[in-house]
C-alpha cells in the first residue's frame, strides 16, 4: 500500500504523519507500506520541514529532518494507492486536481473519535500548537496503518 500525505506546504503536518507513519512502520516490521508527503504548492519545495516540527518530532522520538518538501504533481495520482488530505480544503484541493476522488481520505476520518476533523495547521502558531498537531497526527497515524493492516 502506497500512501501520500497531503498538507499545504509540506513543511509541517504531511512530513510529521510521514515520520510518524514510517515509524510505526518500521517498529512493527510492516514493509508492506510505503510512505511519502507533498504539499498542494510549492512554497518550500526543497526545504528541510519547519524547525518547529523536526523538534517536536525529535521529542517523541521520530527523525523528519531530512524530509523534503515537495509539491504534489499529477503522477502521484497513478503511484499512489491513497492520497490523504490534512484537512478539508486539502480534499477540496485534491478533488479539483485529479478524476480519481476514490483515492482521496481525510487524515482523521480513518479514526472514530476524530472522524471529518482536521488536524489544524500549526505553521503561524506556537511550539504548543506543534505538540497538539502531534498528537492527532499521531492518533491518526494508528488508526492508518491499523485499518491498512487489517
Amino acid at each position: 500500500m502506497k500512501l501520500l500525505l497531503i498538507c499545504t506546504g509540506n513543511i509541517c503536518r504531511s512530513p510529521t504523519a510521514e515520520g510518524v507513519i514510517k515509524n510505526i512502520c518500521n517498529i512493527n516490521n510492516y514493509k508492506n507500506i510505503y510512505c511519502d508527503s507533498a504539499g498542494l504548492f510549492d512554497y518550500h519545495v526543497g526545504k528541510c520541514p519547519d524547525n518547529r516540527a523536526i523538534k517536536t518530532a525529535k521529542k517523541n522520538y521520530i527523525n523528519i529532518k531530512n524530509i523534503k518538501a515537495r509539491k504534489i504533481i499529477e503522477n502521484d495520482f497513478q503511484i499512489f494507492d491513497l492520497i490523504i488530505g490534512m484537512d478539508k480544503n486539502h480534499i477540496f484541493q485534491l478533488q479539483n486536481f485529479n478524476l480519481n476522488k476514490e483515492k482521496i481520505k481525510l487524515y482523521l476520518d480513518f479514526t472514530t473519535k476524530y472522524k471529518n476533523h482536521d488536524v489544524p495547521d500549526p505553521y503561524y502558531g506556537t511550539i504548543e500548537g506543534f505538540n497538539r498537531t502531534f498528537k492527532l497526527i499521531e492518533i491518526g497515524a494508528k488508526a492508518i496503518v491499523e485499518k491498512i493492516r487489517n
